[in-house]
Formats: structure tokens, C-alpha cells, sequence
């Protein structure tokens, strides 16, 4: 399924895409089942937290793809309030509130060679604040402290239950499913510290979405192409197959530190061409538009915007 949080009239919903409708999940379940809707459908983090939700959405998916097809029963649910043309509603970023949102350095070779430094032995691990995340549409804003605001395209996945040492060949049941994030970055803040966070953890510093894609719908996230770019000039194009620690490798790593739990995310990344490496480096100004898109998963587009 093709989850996603929305929002109406200044409240927050989570629905599941079919073509270019969007399906409330918590009146849809009541519709359905004639039953009051759980707590779970209320928001993402909650349905993910779910025992066996990825089956339960799975069933639900097929009800949905059969009320489709009868156009009384359609009707019938616009009608309701139950499904909504997505043009119609904000998308939010998928998950809102995820417990941690890590992160993955030079994971891609292309972008060790780009800057001339030897690839890592380990991955190395940063994270953002949940006060970063924004959605699709939503603009990035370019503080005032920094000269240096850059892009970076990346897959994002999230756990779907919790675990510590998880085996390697055991951390693909742990995939919830899979989103696009944006690691967006203050270079000059970045290299100054000598560490990454401040850099990366400004207001807006992660927009993420469109949409969260159960693993289901996607066969190999470690083929899928990804392409970065402003103002319709590619800048990154590449591949997930490109990374040099693959997502086990990342859950197996990540899990041996710290427990991962549901609604965790981790960003895998990005390939070679940001714009501080770029002769001349290419920095985002004002109205630039920096659109991602990954293959399976849709496409992520912000407007960058000068803070106030």
C-alpha cells in the first residue's frame, strides 16, 4: 500500500492511495467492519506500532481495490468523507513523529570519490530532529546562519518491530516499508563543527514523503534509481544498488548500539553530486526547487524559501 498522512481542515489523517484518491483509513475501517476504528488507525506512528499490521492493511488493500470497481459503492463513500481526491488535501510527511530518524554518512562510493576521502569501513551514523521533518510542497527554509544550503536525495526506511542484534538475515522482517528524504544540509556549519548534526538538524532539514510504501510493494529496495534535481537540471542520478552498506548490513549495525523499534526511520545515504562538491559548488537559493525521485516511491518537490 501507498500510506500517507493528510491533512483537512486543520486536522491530521492517515489514508492509503489508490490512483489519485486517497482512502481515510480510520472511517474506511469502520465502513467496513462495522466497528468502531482503533486507536492504531489514528495516526502513522500508532498503525505502524500495530501487531501484524502489514497483513491487516493488506486485507483492507483488497477492499479497497474491490469498492473501486463498483462505482455506486464510490459514490457512496465520497459521500461519507471517506475518500478524497488527493489534489484536494495536503500531504504531510508520512510519519510525523518517528521515535528516532537516523541517518547514514557516505554510504554511496561515487560520493567518497567526489570528495576525494577513502571509503569507510563502517557506517557512520548522524541523526536529525523530528522538528526537521516537513512534507511534500512544504518549503525549505534557508536560515540566516548559513551561505551554504545543499541537497541531498536519499531512500529512507522504517522498522516495523522492535529488536537489538538483529541477525542480518533476519533484518529484512524488521522493514516496515519505504519513503524519500531530502538530508538537507548547512555545509559551512557542517564542516566548522566537525560533526554533523547542527548542520543538519535546522527547521525543515528533512522533508520526507510523498508517500510511505509497505515493503510488499517493493521487490528489491536495493535496485531502485534515484534522481535529484534543481530547477529541472538533473544533479544526482544513480541507484540504490550503488550503496556499500546495503539495508541488513544497516539494520544489523544500527541494532547492535541501540534497540530500533516501530516508526523508527533511517535515510540510507545519497550518491554523488551535491552541490558542494560540484566545481563550482552549487548552493540553493531562494525559489530553487529541488524535486527527488525514487523509483517505486514517487516524488518529493520543496521550494526553498529565506528565513524570515
Amino acid at each position: 500500500m501507498y500510506l500517507s498522512t493528510f491533512k483537512l481542515n486543520n486536522k491530521v489523517f492517515i489514508g492509503c492511495k489508490f490512483e489519485d484518491n486517497l482512502f481515510r483509513l480510520d472511517k474506511m475501517y469502520t465502513y467496513l467492519t462495522r466497528k468502531p476504528s482503533p486507536l492504531g488507525f489514528k495516526d502513522m506512528l500508532s498503525l505502524i506500532e500495530r501487531e501484524d499490521v502489514l497483513n491487516e492493511l493488506k486485507e483492507l488493500n483488497g477492499k479497497i481495490q474491490n469498492i473501486m470497481s463498483k462505482s455506486d459503492k464510490y459514490n457512496e463513500l465520497l459521500k461519507k468523507d471517506i475518500v478524497y481526491k488527493i489534489n484536494d488535501v495536503q500531504i504531510a510527511a508520512p510519519i510525523l513523529n518517528p521515535h528516532k530518524l537516523i541517518c547514514i554518512g557516505l554510504n554511496y562510493k561515487d560520493h567518497c570519490l567526489e570528495q576525494n576521502i577513502t571509503i569507510p569501513k563502517n557506517p557512520i551514523l548522524f541523526s536529525k530532529f523530528n522538528t526537521a521533518i516537513i512534507g511534500n510542497g512544504d518549503n525549505i527554509i534557508r536560515p540566516k546562519q548559513t551561505e551554504q544550503l545543499d541537497f541531498e536525495g536519499e531512500l529512507a526506511f522504517i522498522i516495523g518491530k522492535k529488536g537489538k542484534n538483529i541477525p542480518i538475515e533476519e533484518a529484512m522482517d524488521y522493514i516496515f516499508g519505504y519513503t524519500i528524504c531530502n538530508d538537507v544540509s548547512a555545509r559551512d556549519i557542517q564542516f566548522s563543527d566537525k560533526q554533523w548534526l547542527r548542520g543538519k538538524s535546522f527547521d525543515t532539514f528533512a522533508p520526507m514523503g510523498p508517500f510511505l510504501v509497505t515493503k510488499d510493494e517493493i521487490k528489491d529496495p536495493h535496485n531502485l534509481n534515484i534522481k535529484v534535481s534543481l530547477n529541472k537540471n538533473v544533479m544526482q542520478d544513480s541507484n540504490t544498488k550503488n550503496m556499500i552498506f546495503n539495508i541488513p548490513h544497516l539494520v544489523n549495525f544500527i541494532s547492535k548500539v541501540f534497540p530500533l523499534v516501530p516508526g523508527d526511520v533511517v535515510t540510507t545515504g545519497t550518491p554523488n553530486g551535491v552541490g558542494v562538491f560540484r566545481n563550482p559548488p552549487v548552493f540553493l537559493k531562494e525559489d530553487d526547487k529541488i524535486t527527488i525521485e525514487i523509483e517505486k516511491i514517487g516524488v518529493l518537490q520543496n521550494t526553498v524559501v529565506m528565513e524570515k
